[in-house]
């Protein structure tokens, strides 16, 4: 048996139910696999160790592609696309309304996606008449759980997920407005593309297709029963059974994408849009290295 272990985006939720799916089933071990899922620290510690080579694969949000270059990180395919973007709540909108700042909650801080934020709130409020400076957004490394922050006290949380954060803001009651990149003329990216690195991919490929083939097939399978998907994902995940969890999972399967396919076009109308803004740190060689 081969142990394979898998560098999650984010805590355990049912967008890696695909994964769970292949352990609760058996598919992995079948084809010899011992898969472990491994929660980050960081949202990109994925990618980092898969490029080093320490890890086979992770799972990430595409945009994590170009926003900074990485060499020796593969890409094999999306398995999951939501739509996502930034909350924003009643306080927040009426200080933009007003002209001050507001503090934002995200999982990670730093250059190139928070002047996505920015842009993306900036076209919000260009769509309201609002008169709006970059300056009055301040973005904040507050962790992945973002309903708790905004109640907490945050204006609006980055890098929100309509099937997450969008379904447990109403399941919740927690009053926010969800502006989501395609809301404002802005290619999607919210989804989670399978990555592994250069070396594996190149040492074992029929690993990597046994591996890519129980994902395709675990996404298929909860597409078409959302219901025992759930029960899979309480099974896995110890966590009680709930109607909030239920709808999330409900949402959820319906955006999950089979098969997994390697395809280069899927995210180029993104690169080539961020491109020309000045908000890709990969140039079109780096793009297509990743599918090579």
């Amino acid at each position: 048996m081969q142990r394979i272990e898998v560098g999650l985006e984010w805590f355990l939720n049912p967008d890696h139910l695909p994964f769970i799916t292949g352990l609760e089933k058996g598919w992995f071990r079948e084809l010899g696999l011992d898969v472990h899922l491994l929660e980050p620290k960081d949202h990109y510690d994925g990618l980092a160790a898969v490029a080093r080579g320490d890890l086979a694969f992770a799972c990430n949000e595409p945009l994590h592609m170009i926003d900074e270059a990485r060499s020796g990180l593969r890409a094999l395919g999306c398995f999951f696309a939501t739509d996502g973007g930034v909350m924003l709540t009643p306080a927040g909108e009426k200080a933009l309304s007003e002209g001050k700042t507001i503090r934002i909650a995200s999982p990670v801080a730093g250059e190139v996606t928070d002047d996505l934020a920015k842009l993306i709130i900036g076209r919000w409020c260009e769509s309201k008449g609002i008169a709006f400076t970059p300056a009055q957004v301040h973005i904040e490394s507050a962790g992945f759980e973002h309903l708790k922050n905004i109640q907490a006290g945050f204006d609006g949380a980055w890098l929100c997920f309509a099937n997450f954060e969008g379904v447990e803001a109403q399941q919740l009651g927690v009053a926010a407005t969800f502006i989501s990149s395609a809301q404002v003329g802005l290619p999607n990216f919210s989804a989670l593309e399978l990555f592994t690195g250069e070396a594996t991919l190149r040492e074992s490929p029929e690993m990597v297709v046994a591996f890519s083939s129980v994902v395709s097939r675990g996404a298929a399978w909860c597409r078409e029963h959302p219901e025992d998907a759930a029960l899979l994902w309480y099974s896995y995940s110890g966590e009680q059974p709930n109607k909030l969890t239920d709808a999330i999972i409900a949402d959820t399967c319906q955006r999950l994408v089979t098969p997994l396919v390697r395809d280069g076009k899927r995210w180029l109308a993104m690169w080539r849009a961020f491109d020309r803004m000045g908000l890709s740190q990969v140039d079109e060689a780096g793009y297509q290295a990743l599918y090579s």
